[in-house]
């Protein structure tokens, strides 16, 4: 999972401004859609008009709040939406080619940004979301020519650690990344998954579980920080919990290939079938208490 989630992350588009409407929809006053920290208010406000008048566009900007919040899962559904009715859309492809990888569809991903690559929308990030996708699939000749198309000054903080990373660990040295960082990437980074991946297995049990308590706190609905806890409380024994945060997972996020792996190495590691290595101490299990389950 580590050598997928290392290449999934790229910062998204976050201009309001939408594309001009072929339809004659009914688009909201830009006042009452802000993508950021309204997200929550936004998709209720959206949930709302698609309900009188279902639009490509609406479902879009629900897209994109749904993004702001990692719902990913999400997101993807309504991308589809929009597509079907307007699929040469470049600000749909766009931002629909971003959420492919992150719910692990590298190839329409790879499809969709190539779309963008010959349109107005095509942009460093969409580049460096092809570098990404190719090195993931291991395609990477093409992987390589992606990154000499990137000039790093044209890429947003976030994006020029990831793009770093891609350069320099091509050969998915998660491990070694991991050694790298001085501390924990910043939540909103892709880098954060390696993190989690890496620190289930060398990290100090509580210190652990506070922080994927902390990173879970602000973005309840990232599928990937829900996995994470998911697996340190199958290390736990904690089944019951775990079984309860997959449910969630499997509501908001396709069973994608590793995410279909996870839920069997948990079923067998339920039925005994498998050896846990903990090196912790009793004492340090016992930081897992029934009621942090942050989702029910």
């Amino acid at each position: 999972m580590a050598i997928r989630v290392f290449f999934l992350g790229c910062l998204f588009l976050w201009s309001c401004q939408s594309s001009p409407d072929s339809k004659g929809e009914k688009i909201p006053d830009r006042q009452a859609i802000s993508v950021g920290q309204q997200a929550e208010k936004n998709i209720q406000f959206l949930t709302l008009q698609l309900e009188d008048q279902p639009s490509a566009n609406l479902y879009y900007l629900r897209a994109k709040n749904y993004v702001t919040l990692h719902a990913y899962g999400l997101a993807d559904q309504d991308l589809e939406r929009s597509l079907r009715d307007n699929p040469g859309e470049p600000a749909y492809l766009a931002l629909s080619a971003q959420i492919k990888q992150k719910v692990e569809d590298y190839s329409t991903s790879i499809d969709r940004a190539k779309l963008v690559e010959i349109t107005e929308w095509n942009s460093p990030q969409n580049s460096l979301l092809l570098a990404q996708n190719y090195v993931a699939t291991k395609q990477m000749s093409l992987g390589r020519y992606y990154i000499k198309k990137i000039n790093a000054e044209h890429l947003p903080t976030l994006d020029k650690a990831v793009f770093k990373a891609v350069k320099e660990y091509a050969v998915s040295d998660s491990v070694r990344l991991y050694t790298l960082m001085d501390t924990k990437p910043a939540d909103e980074s892709s880098l954060v998954y390696v993190f989690y991946d890496q620190a289930l297995q060398s990290l100090a049990t509580l210190r652990y579980q506070q922080l994927i308590l902390s990173s879970l706190k602000k973005y309840p609905m990232d599928p990937y920080f829900m996995r994470y806890w998911a697996r340190f409380l199958v290390k736990m024994k904690k089944y019951t919990q775990a079984a309860l945060v997959y449910k969630q997972v499997l509501k908001v996020y396709p069973k994608t290939k590793s995410l279909q792996a996870e839920l069997v190495y948990f079923d067998l590691a339920k039925q005994g079938l498998l050896p846990i290595k903990r090196a912790e101490s009793t004492s340090d299990s016992m930081s897992v208490s029934s009621d942090s389950l942050t989702q029910n």
